[in-house]
């Protein structure tokens, strides 16, 4: 067995059986989810802090925590129930670009345009490493593998990146992309997203590839074709994928087929890097937009169910959902964060304060 597949082997687990079939497409066509809870329309908290526009916005995965990343060098994590910063971390030389929690909330990882991605001590706030191996600004992170043993990252040199945080390797032990790698992007990777050992890609390329990181199979969906992919997420069944472009493109798509199951219209986005999620129960499409709004979208017939404005007179950068609940996290090029809840929800939110 050659090296880097024993590292992947070592860092994901053994690889599972693909069950596919018609049953198993079939299911993944999504459906209406009945009695949804209402959405996130009232503002909760602002969260005051960062000194330049905000870039990410990261719920933890218990949603315990929110994390967010900045222009200002800094990202910080916060209780978003208090609305209060529990701890600023610095230590990129230039934007901090994205960020994410491990599952135990005990580590961070984050990367920037210093072409830098570190892995963190969330208590002491500590730099426990420093992977190597971008040879240019670094645009997603996410942890991955079992136990969150891997961080994943993508960047400008056009490749994804998959580092073990076990091992002390400081250079990834899988490369797609770039030269040398298993993969052609053929420009920046821009987005990435993590389910299980699937991991979705995003490029200015117009591409939106799927992986399997054990075996690094690779499916690319036709969907981008001219316009730069900025945005990816999976649904919470990992089955499908929404897949955002510049000039205002939003789509669900069939992972195992690339067909379009449903498009998302009416949020501008024409420059920014403006991202799109699923609610925690799939019922709707939520994206950032660059006059200032979010807007939420039913999922199956795609008919808008909620404007929220809130950045007014500024672009939304940075998005996020809670992973079990309806709330809402944004972030604006005005540099504020907020945090959004039902109409008459906060009060409740606010209780189960950590």
């Amino acid at each position: 067995m050659p090296s880097s597949e024993k590292a992947r082997n070592h860092a994901f687990g053994p690889r599972a059986e693909n069950h596919t079939g018609a049953h198993a497409r079939a299911s993944r066509r999504p459906t209406r989810s009945m009695g949804a809870p209402a959405l996130p329309t009232s503002m909760h908290a602002a969260l005051a802090g960062h000194e330049a526009p905000v870039l990410a916005a990261r719920f933890s995965k218990d949603g315990a925590y929110l994390l967010t990343a900045g222009k200002d060098r800094t990202f910080r994590l916060w209780n978003p129930r208090k609305g209060t910063c529990i701890k600023t971390y610095a230590g990129h030389a230039r934007e901090v670009r994205d960020v994410d929690a491990a599952a135990d909330n005990s580590r961070l990882a984050t990367c920037g345009g210093d072409k830098d991605v570190f892995l963190w001590d969330v208590t002491s706030g500590s730099r426990l490493r420093r992977f190597r191996g971008h040879e240019g600004g670094v645009n997603a992170v996410a942890f991955a593998g079992e136990n969150d043993s891997v961080v994943v990252s993508a960047g400008f040199d056009r490749t994804v990146r998959f580092f073990d945080c076990r091992s002390g390797r400081a250079d990834a032990i899988q490369i797609i992309g770039g030269v040398g790698g298993t993969s052609s992007f053929k420009d920046a990777v821009t987005c990435l997203a993590v389910s299980g050992t699937k991991v979705l890609a995003g490029s200015v390329d117009g591409s939106a590839k799927t992986f399997d990181a054990r075996a690094g199979v690779e499916r690319e969906d036709a969907f981008g074709a001219d316009r730069p992919v900025i945005s990816v997420a999976f649904s919470g069944d990992g089955n499908c994928a929404l897949v955002g472009t510049l000039r205002d493109r939003l789509a669900l798509l069939d992972i195992e087929t690339a067909d379009v199951l449903a498009e998302y219209r009416g949020r501008v986005c024409r420059d920014s890097k403006t991202p799109a999620r699923l609610t925690h129960d799939d019922a709707h499409v939520v994206a950032a937009s660059e006059d200032g709004f979010t807007i939420a979208w039913d999922l199956v017939d795609a008919a808008v169910a909620a404007r929220v404005h809130a950045h007014p007179g500024h672009g939304v950068t940075a998005l996020d959902w809670h992973p079990t609940a309806p709330v809402m996290a944004t972030g604006g090029t005005d540099g504020a964060v907020r945090v959004w809840v039902p109409p008459g929800g906060s009060a409740a939110y606010a209780r189960d304060a950590r």
